[in-house]
């Protein structure tokens, strides 16, 4: 296990392209944080574009009630993209690929958000998810960028992509 750095790199055309270095899982988030940025200027003065963001993320072990194999009929093309509105009014997205279609509301683009599967995820990113029961300090919340807490759906409907190629 490790941490990700990724940096974002735009070019001139504003096609956007990442990389990654790793850093052992080991090390406290503020090494983590100094390395990263430390870094970036080494990039930038090799690279013709610029660096737009630079990010942290864990590998972790994944929850054993997962899905061992994806659904035969899974395409990442396929999606759905959730708007939410921040507590200062400000919007923030995520678009989930492979989103299973009997969650779209028959004749429509709208995901139902009535279904018990759709809701309890729409409340746990509107309201956050309780740790304590399993050792943590209590419910987190989903926030934007700017840590603003994430409060209201604005919509949620079927979002396609183009599929970008694995090399």
């Amino acid at each position: 296990m490790a941490f990700s750095v990724l940096y974002s790199i735009e070019d001139a055309k504003g096609a956007v392209s990442t990389t990654e270095v790793n850093v052992p899982l080991s090390l406290a988030w503020l090494d983590v944080t100094l390395f990263a940025t430390a870094l970036a200027p080494m990039i930038d003065s090799l690279i013709k574009g610029r660096i737009t963001r630079v990010g942290v993320c864990a590998t972790l072990p994944l929850p054993g009630t997962l899905k061992g194999t994806a659904d035969p009929t899974s395409d990442v093309e396929e999606g759905a993209r959730f708007q939410f509105i921040t507590a200062n009014g400000y919007p923030t997205a995520m678009r989930l690929p492979t989103f299973d279609e009997q969650f779209i509301i028959a004749g429509t683009t709208e995901v139902d958000q009535t279904d018990a599967n759709v809701s309890t995820f729409l409340q746990s990113m509107e309201s956050g998810i309780n740790t304590s029961g399993n050792g943590g300090a209590g419910v987190v919340e989903p926030c934007d960028k700017r840590e603003d807490d994430i409060d209201a759906l604005r919509f949620a409907r079927e979002a396609f992509q183009a599929s970008r190629s694995r090399t």
